[in-house]
């Protein structure tokens, strides 16, 4: 019988979207139904608040969530989308407050005056980096020293926030973070491809054997 993550369960909401994503490329299809999702539900949060006249505010933190030991990827996709907010806080081991970038800004712009469904991704691509950096600006264009990225895997919609999770396996990317950003616009799993949509500090230092969630919360008001 499949071990499975201990942690409390409560019931999927409706409007939680989440499914296991594979690191083989004979899923890339699977990976690109689930980006179409993440893009909808971003489009959906930011066109439910925007009315003429309104000002359009973007607030992201993002949250490092330790998981149990032996939580592999299946069981993670499982078991995670069924905690309350606070629940996962419980997993909580550091967060920051990150800046939408230059081109994250157009990007939104693009969605909320696109009326098809061919607007490139904005988050295909969670990206950590390790090089010494004191401060994030509109104007970076790259994670400094990008050494792992992951596709998100997971997203869910509460009121105007999006959290969005991307799951590091327990020997995948160990080592000293300084930086992080999402990567959208033909972001491939090559590191430093695609554009930077936001931008970071992450002073997290994830030990070898310790599987964690980057939650990445996106807030607008």
């Amino acid at each position: 019988m499949r071990h499975q993550c201990t942690g409390p369960a409560t019931m999927v909401p409706a409007h939680t979207v989440a499914r296991p994503v594979s690191m083989d490329r004979r899923h890339n299809t699977g990976d690109q139904r689930s980006m179409a999702n993440i893009i909808d539900n971003i489009r959906s949060c930011i066109v439910r608040i925007v009315a003429p006249g309104d000002t359009l505010r973007f607030s992201g933190l993002v949250r490092v969530r330790e998981l149990p030991r032996d939580c592999d990827l299946t069981d993670f996709m499982e078991w995670w989308p069924r905690l309350a907010a606070n629940e996962r806080d419980r997993y909580t081991v550091y967060e920051h407050k990150n800046v939408l970038t230059s081109a994250g800004r157009a990007q939104l712009l693009t969605y909320i005056g696109s009326s098809t469904a061919t607007t490139l991704g904005f988050a295909q691509f969670f990206a950590v980096g390790t090089f010494p950096i004191n401060a994030v600006s509109p104007g970076d264009t790259s994670v400094q020293t990008e050494i792992f990225r992951a596709v998100p895997g997971s997203q869910t919609i509460t009121g105007t926030q999006i959290d969005i999770s991307t799951y590091f396996g327990p020997s995948q990317a160990n080592g000293t973070y300084t930086n992080a950003g999402l990567y959208g616009i033909n972001a491939t799993s090559t590191i430093g491809s695609g554009t930077l949509m936001t931008h970071t500090l992450y002073a997290y230092t994830k030990p070898n054997g310790t599987p964690i969630t980057n939650d990445y919360l996106i807030s607008l008001q």
